[in-house]
C-alpha cells in the first residue's frame, strides 16, 4: 500500500462521523445527549435534547489515525 493510499484512509477515517449507537469501552465516557433537563429544554424552547456529533476526529489526530492505519496494515497478507 502506498503512503498516498494510507493517507486517503487516514483522511476518510477521521471524517468519518461516528454512528448513533457509538457506546465507547475501554474508561472511555460519552453522552450523547446534552441541555436534557426538562429545565434547560423549556429555556432553550427545545422539543428535544441536543446531541454531540462527534467524528473520527474527536477520537485521534492525523498522526494518530496514521499510525492506526500502518498498524492495520503491518503483517497484511
Amino acid at each position: 500500500m502506498t503512503d498516498e493510499q494510507i493517507k486517503h484512509m487516514v483522511h476518510r477515517f477521521l471524517s468519518w462521523k461516528l454512528p448513533k449507537d457509538f457506546r465507547p469501552d475501554g474508561g472511555i465516557t460519552f453522552k450523547a445527549e446534552y441541555n436534557d433537563s426538562p429545565e434547560t429544554m423549556r429555556l432553550l424552547g427545545l422539543t428535544e435534547p441536543m446531541r454531540h456529533e462527534p467524528s473520527g476526529t474527536n477520537l485521534f489526530d492525523a498522526t494518530q489515525a496514521e499510525a492506526m492505519v500502518r498498524h492495520m496494515l503491518d503483517g497484511l497478507p
